[in-house]
């Protein structure tokens, strides 16, 4: 954390303005109601002011001015005159009057919110990152006497990144509020969503497939995939229950519906609170069920349609069981449109009957993921099917939510150019009137450096669409990489550039990493390499200049995520920049990866992988049914090696069918069924002294005439020790040695 010297001089409101400065801050106190959350506000304020001016502000205790948090006995008769309703859930106010600030919103979490605003707009302190705040040193905090009234595009809005997967103080500092923000619960805030089951694909969660498939099979859709390895995908039939004009139907029971509505009544008692409960279908386009009343119902109006019908049928009977018992019903129910229910159920603008129109109690979460993102979604050149789903949605329903996404999965690293329409998404949204934006970006590993700048200029976009970004991104970086920001910000701006040429030119991004993205002609290996100095150039600043050693260290391992950029566009392109796999830049990539402290470079795309951990693996060695000599000592010899490193035994198996399965993993040793089958894709090792593919659940340990070097390699080049006691870790890489 880093907080500047050096006093600077207020910025001048002119004469209606509050200063409180080293002469008078006895004057003011900060006052309360005293619960945990406002208490938590007042300990920031106070630490910020002291940061930045030297001075501290007490409690109050009869100061003759003071600053109000929220509503209590000094505050309430200022702040019930003001209409609250129309702040969007999470807005404030910041209210000068007469000597005092009175800061107030609809909740505790908008006053938190209401002090950070306050600290960030009177005092320059920036929020950066959860490892860096900056405080400005000020002789004096001025504070304009007019009203501050602010007010986000979206009732729940969150930058899906790694700090906000799993830092609850993040979160709040940057005013982020949804199903994925961790919540503070230390002070008393807790999530409106039920999070006893994951809020996306959960509907195995409602019906349980593993409690309900021997008895009532008909419940289910189940695809087998049976490519390279076993795997079933198993969705809901989404008609069960229902009559054929889409309602609840009493006769059947039970029913999907009814067995689904039982565990929405369950996880409503369990936490009574909750107002929001997810209902959402698996993450697999192939498993849709095809029974006859499904197509029937699918032909009459579209997978959307039966997810709608489904879910209002649900609506109606909780509202149901909650009058029985005497309660209103005031629970939001929340379901995807996504993949095979991304369509909504319109034609000409309207809805194509009243089954498909959501119960008011229904929120419907777009999340389009086929979208071309290299323009924005309202942009002309955007797909026409992209914004004619978001005018469908829009006309269906006030109680629209996005999952819009924000890095590409496959590679984390590479440079995703989407800073340029990110206030023109924004803009749309508010408009829109979107009750929850989730915009998400790498969220499952450390911090990737252009994602943590896309989430603090979306943090404040949130709250003010008007707001210049190319200021944001050079005051972010600026701040965050100190002496190495130049190197950085030439980075961004040459990229953007080249991006925005490509873009002119017809260029296509998506978030799957179609092969145009990757394409090494695109980035040629001299402009990476001429980066990659560049940046190792801000480190150097860095290192040579007179801040502390452990100063030096923060600043060196934030250039290093920036340096992962291009050595992972190097890396990944290195047969056709280099003719082959270039071991000096893997390693320099890996050592790169370790020294930020991270394992993966995509969602499923890992650095490295636990072989053996805590005294297990989940590997197994497979060889054909009838392996040979060679294959067989190849074999015991990987078991020996990783069982004289740690003591486990690697079992070694014969294949039978496709195997291994989905959530097996195995290193195919040789000729089997599934290496004969992956070889049907294209590959020809017959020229090879030895082929290495390491895919993360499977391996393969190849070659034609020395199966037993191949493992040697393997062992050599993939294999290294782990974090843990007598753990290893697979290095996820390609090895192949030409004969």
């Amino acid at each position: 954390m880093e907080t500047a010297c050096g006093f600077q001089p207020a910025k001048r409101y002119g004469i209606d303005s509050m200063i409180i400065d080293r002469e008078n801050f006895l004057q003011y106190g900060i006052v309360t109601d005293g619960t945990p959350a406002l208490i938590f506000a007042k300990n920031e304020l106070q630490k910020f002011v002291e940061k930045s001016c030297e001075f501290r502000l007490a409690d109050y205790d009869g100061q003759p001015h003071y600053i109000s948090l929220g509503v209590n006995a000094l505050s309430s008769e200022t702040v019930l005159r003001y209409d609250l309703s129309d702040l969007n859930g999470d807005g404030f106010y910041i209210l000068p009057k007469a000597g005092n600030v009175y800061i107030f919103g609809q909740s505790e979490k908008s006053v938190i919110f209401g002090v950070y605003e306050f600290l960030e707009r009177f005092l320059g302190v920036r929020f950066l990152n959860r490892d860096c705040e900056y405080a400005p040193c000020r002789a004096q905090l001025e504070i304009p006497e007019k009203a501050v009234k602010r007010v986000p595009i979206s009732a729940q809005r969150v930058y899906l990144s790694n700090g906000a997967n799993d830092d609850a103080l993040y979160n709040l500092r940057y005013k982020f509020s949804s199903d994925f923000s961790i919540e503070y619960e230390e002070i008393g805030l807790k999530s409106k969503w039920y999070k006893r089951i994951p809020t996306g694909h959960n509907s195995n969660f409602f019906v349980p497939y593993e409690r309900y498939k021997d008895i009532h099979p008909e419940f289910f859709s189940v695809y087998r995939y049976e490519d390279f390895r076993l795997f079933e995908a198993v969705e809901l039939c989404y008609t069960n229950g229902l009559t054929e004009d889409g309602q609840y139907d009493d006769s059947v029971e039970p029913s999907v519906v009814s067995v689904a509505t039982a565990s929405f009544l369950q996880f409503m008692e369990e936490e009574p609170s909750a107002e929001y409960f997810m209902f959402g279908r698996i993450d697999n386009a192939d498993a849709r069920c095809h029974c006859e009343k499904c197509e029937k119902a699918r032909k009459k109006y579209g997978d959307s349609g039966i997810m709608i019908a489904f879910m209002n049928a649900i609506a109606k009977k909780l509202r149901q069981k909650f009058a029985e018992n005497g309660k209103p019903f005031d629970k939001k129910l929340v379901t995807f449109a996504y993949l095979t229910t991304v369509e909504p159920p319109v034609k000409e603008g309207k809805p194509i009957c009243e089954t498909v129109v959501p119960d008011p109690a229904l929120y419907i979460r777009y999340a389009p993921i086929g979208a071309d993102f290299t323009y924005a979604f309202d942009d002309e050149r955007q797909l026409e099917t992209v914004r004619a789903q978001i005018a469908g949605w829009s006309a269906l329903t006030k109680n629209l939510m996005i999952w819009d996404y924000n890095v590409n999965f496959s590679e984390y690293f590479w440079y995703f150019p989407n800073l340029y329409y990110l206030q023109r998404n924004m803009r749309l949204f508010k408009k829109l009137g979107l009750h929850y934006v989730m915009k998400q970006g790498a969220n499952n590993v450390g911090q990737i450096w252009l994602d943590e700048l896309r989430s603090y200029v979306c943090s404040k976009l949130f709250w003010d669409v008007d707001l210049d970004v190319d200021e944001l991104v050079r005051e972010y970086i600026s701040l965050y990489f100190g002496l190495g920001a130049n190197a950085v910000m030439q980075y961004v701006n040459e990229m953007e550039g080249l991006y925005k040429t490509l873009i002119d030119g017809g260029f296509r991004v998506t978030i799957g990493g179609e092969p145009a993205l990757f394409n090494p002609e695109v980035y040629p290996l001299s402009m990476l390499q001429r980066q990659e100095k560049q940046i190792e150039s801000g480190i150097a600043a860095v290192e040579n200049s007179s801040l502390t050693e452990a100063e030096k260290a923060v600043f060196v391992k934030r250039l290093k995520t920036v340096l992962m950029t291009p050595l992972r566009m190097i890396v990944r392109n290195a047969g056709k920049y280099f003719g082959g796999e270039n071991l000096d830049y893997e390693e320099k990539y890996r050592k790169v990866a370790d020294a930020i402290g991270v394992k993966n470079s995509g969602e499923v795309v890992p650095i490295y992988i636990d072989f053996v951990s805590g005294g297990k693996t989940a590997y197994k060695i497979i060889t054909g049914k009838n392996p040979t000599a060679e294959e067989k000592r190849a074999a015991e010899y990987l078991q020996g090696y990783v069982a004289q490193q740690t003591g486990v035994t690697v079992p070694i198996e014969t294949d039978g069918a496709i195997y291994p399965a989905y959530w097996e993993r195995g290193i195919m040793v040789g000729k089997n069924a599934m290496t004969k089958e992956f070889y049907k894709t294209g590959w020809d090792i017959s020229d090879l002294s030895y082929f290495i593919d390491v895919k993360g659940w499977c391996i393969f340990v190849d070659s034609d005439y020395d199966i037993f070097g191949a493992a040697q390699v393997f062992v050599k080049e993939c294999v290294r020790k782990g974090d843990g006691e007598k753990s290893l870790e697979i290095v996820s890489c390609k090895r192949i040695g030409k004969r």
